[in-house]
């Protein structure tokens, strides 16, 4: 959840508020003048939004490429993935058990 302050009263609150967005995973958005000027985030919730943004920019060529193939009909159901895995799983036991003889 965000919480949205002061400046002012944030100064008066700021060990509070540091162990507040630690424990609880939120934000606490600081205003000045009545805008947000500033933003108090945990160190992991930081980690977090990074490493998402990271892995968005590095993801949208794949993305881009699987909405084409999907327009073209290139896919496979759930079903016809779990079908197939099953299969070759069963090829691989045949596989092992003739090369164990």
């Amino acid at each position: 959840m965000t919480q949205v302050i002061p400046v002012t009263q944030a100064r008066r609150d700021l060990l509070k508020l540091v162990d507040q967005v630690n424990e609880n995973y939120s934000r606490v958005d600081l205003t000045k003048k009545g805008k947000i000027k500033a933003t108090l985030v945990s160190p992991d919730y930081l980690d977090s939004l990074e490493e998402t943004i990271y892995t968005l920019e590095n993801s949208m060529d794949d993305i881009r490429e699987a909405e084409k193939e999907i327009a073209k009909g290139e896919y496979i159901t759930l079903e016809e993935f779990k079908k197939d895995l099953a299969m070759r799983k069963a090829n691989l036991a045949k596989s092992k058990r003739k090369n164990a003889r």
